[in-house]
């Protein structure tokens, strides 16, 4: 379900750290506080934001692909703190039916998605392996939010509790789809200018003296037919 070139040590570590904190939740209290859903979601975080690394892509790739396709088959490895989200959530749902799981689902999702934003962006920016700051800064972010509260002026929660559901959600999901445009625009390949079509090579004076290929397309090599100057063949 990784796929190939993907660090699978980090991103099924982490993971598994996302399991077993849901576990523990889901096992040892009927109702445990959010918060420690929340820890869950950090270390589910880490791994989203390491899915792009391409360190090894040289090596994986028998023939070279371009950026955007190389994040379209890295996405998929999202899918893994995804779905241990949302299977979380659905099994703590269960045993506590007075869950927001949508609220949950839905905050879930646009964290992992700001997570890969933060890594295409530090991608775009020239680092090959963004997973460990991008992990950092959003990790440490989200850990912070998660632990201290925001000041009482600020009028959207990011992390609710008790009210602010609705606000919340709609943030959420507005951060959601604005990381993932940057996703795609970070994606791109770099520009590199060509030769326009037509354009003929430009005609080396020295190529006439040293016996190369004279002609208007000529790549500089000697044609087939040619013979050395004389003063190559002088003893």
């Amino acid at each position: 379900m990784i796929p190939r070139g993907v660090d699978r040590a980090v991103v099924g570590g982490t993971s598994a750290l996302g399991v077993a904190i849901l576990a523990a939740c889901v096992v040892l209290a009927d109702s445990p506080p959010l918060v420690y859903l929340r820890l869950a979601l950090v270390a589910l975080a880490v791994s989203a934001a390491f899915v792009l690394d391409d360190a090894a892509t040289a090596a994986v790739d028998a023939v070279p692909r371009t950026r955007r396709r190389r994040t379209a088959d890295r996405l998929l490895a999202v899918a893994v703190p995804l779905t241990v989200w949302g299977v979380g959530i659905a099994v703590f749902q269960l045993r506590t039916p007075a869950t927001p799981a949508a609220g949950l689902l839905v905050e879930g999702a646009g964290a992992l998605t700001v997570a890969v934003a933060a890594a295409a962006v530090l991608r775009w920016a020239g680092r090959a392996e963004p997973g460990e700051i991008a992990a950092t800064v959003v990790g440490g972010t989200m850990l912070a939010l998660i632990v201290f509260d925001l000041p009482s002026w600020w009028p959207v929660p990011l992390f609710p509790r008790d009210a602010g559901w609705p606000a919340s959600t709609a943030l959420w999901s507005g951060l959601g789809v604005a990381s993932a445009v940057v996703v795609v625009l970070a994606s791109a390949d770099p520009y590199r200018p060509s030769r326009p079509v037509g354009m003929r090579s430009a005609h080396v004076p020295w190529l006439a003296w040293s016996g190369g290929d004279t002609e208007p397309d000529g790549d500089g090599r000697s044609s087939p037919g040619s013979s050395p100057r004389w003063w190559v063949c002088r003893r």
